[in-house]
C-alpha cells in the first residue's frame, strides 16, 4: 500500500488528441484488454484477442517517457508523461487517435472532492475519479442482484477492494469511517461512490446493453446519499492512513469507527 494507493494502480491512462481521459464510456471496447504485472521482470503488458501484446516498462524512468503534460480527471488537472511506445497500439485498438499517459510521479496529486472536514492529511491519488480505493462488499451486491434482472460482478462497479463476509448486512459499509486491516494497520472510509452508466457493460462483449440497465433499476433504490439524493450510488471511496502495508486475499477486516456520510460539493 503506497499514499495513492496499491501498488502499480491508476497509473496509466489514456487520453485523446484533446488530451480528454477515455474510459469505458466512451470506449466499451477497453473491456477487453487483459492486463498482466511481471514484477519480477519490470514489464507490464497488454493483451487482446486481437492483437500481439503491449509491452512496456513497469517502472519506467525519464528515458522512456516523453513529453510533460497536464490533463483533466473530472475537476483535477493531473501532471502526466506521455507514454510515445503504445501510440500506434492504443491507437489501433481504440479505432482513433488515442495516447497513453503515466502519472508524473513528482507531481502529487491531492484529493480535492469529499474529503471529510476532519482529515489532518489530504489524500493523494493517481488517474482514480477521487480517491486511491474503492471498496465494494459482497452482501451488498447479493443484495442488488435480488433486484436487478441480469446478475452483476464486483468488476462492474470496477472497486480494488472486495470485502466478503457471511454474516454481515447488506450495506453496513456506508456507515464505516475507519476500518483496520488486520489489526496493524487503518483505511479511512470517506464517502459513497456515485455510479454511472459503465454499470451496463456487457464485459465479455466490450459493449454497452442497450437497454441502459442495470442503471435504471439501481435508480429506483439505490439513490440514497443524502447530500445528492439524484446519485446512484454503490461501493465506498477510501484511502490508506499508513503506507508500506501488504494487504493480501484472506485478511481480516474490523470496523473500528461508524459515522454519517454524505457527499459535499468539490472544494
Amino acid at each position: 500500500m503506497t499514499a495513492t494507493g496499491l501498488k502499480y494502480d491508476r497509473h496509466w491512462m489514456l487520453v485523446d488528441k484533446r488530451g480528454r481521459f477515455v474510459t469505458q464510456r466512451q470506449c466499451p471496447r477497453l473491456a477487453l484488454i487483459r492486463v498482466e504485472i511481471d514484477e519480477a521482470g519490470g514489464e507490464i503488458s497488454l493483451h487482446t484477442d486481437e492483437m500481439p501484446a503491449l509491452r512496456m516498462p513497469l517502472n519506467p524512468g525519464d528515458a522512456d517517457l516523453g513529453e510533460r503534460l497536464q490533463v483533466r480527471v473530472w475537476y483535477d488537472m493531473v501532471a502526466a508523461r506521455h507514454c510515445p511506445q503504445a501510440d500506434a497500439w492504443v491507437t489501433q485498438f481504440v479505432g482513433k487517435p488515442t495516447r497513453l499517459l503515466y502519472k508524473d510521479t513528482e507531481r502529487p496529486r491531492l484529493v480535492s472532492r469529499y474529503v471529510p472536514k476532519d482529515c489532518v492529511d489530504a489524500p493523494q491519488s493517481r488517474f482514480a475519479d477521487v480517491f486511491p480505493l474503492h471498496i465494494t462488499c459482497s452482501p451488498s451486491l447479493a443484495d442488488i442482484n435480488t433486484r436487478v434482472d441480469r446478475p452483476l460482478t464486483h468488476a462492474h462497479f470496477r472497486p480494488n477492494i472486495v470485502l466478503a463476509s457471511p454474516t454481515a448486512r447488506a450495506y453496513d459499509e456506508e456507515e464505516w469511517t475507519r476500518i483496520d486491516v488486520n489489526g496493524s494497520w487503518s483505511i479511512m472510509v470517506t464517502s459513497r461512490t456515485p455510479r454511472c452508466s459503465m454499470t451496463n457493460m456487457d464485459l465479455k462483449a466490450g459493449a454497452m446493453y442497450e437497454d441502459k440497465e442495470p442503471l435504471s433499476t439501481l435508480r429506483t433504490f439505490r439513490c440514497v446519499d443524502p447530500a445528492k439524493p439524484a446519485f446512484v450510488c454503490f461501493g465506498m471511496q477510501a484511502a490508506p492512513q499508513r503506507v508500506g502495508h501488504t494487504i493480501r486475499v484472506g485478511d481480516s477486516i474490523v470496523v473500528r469507527e461508524r459515522g454519517y456520510h454524505a457527499l459535499t460539493e468539490p472544494l
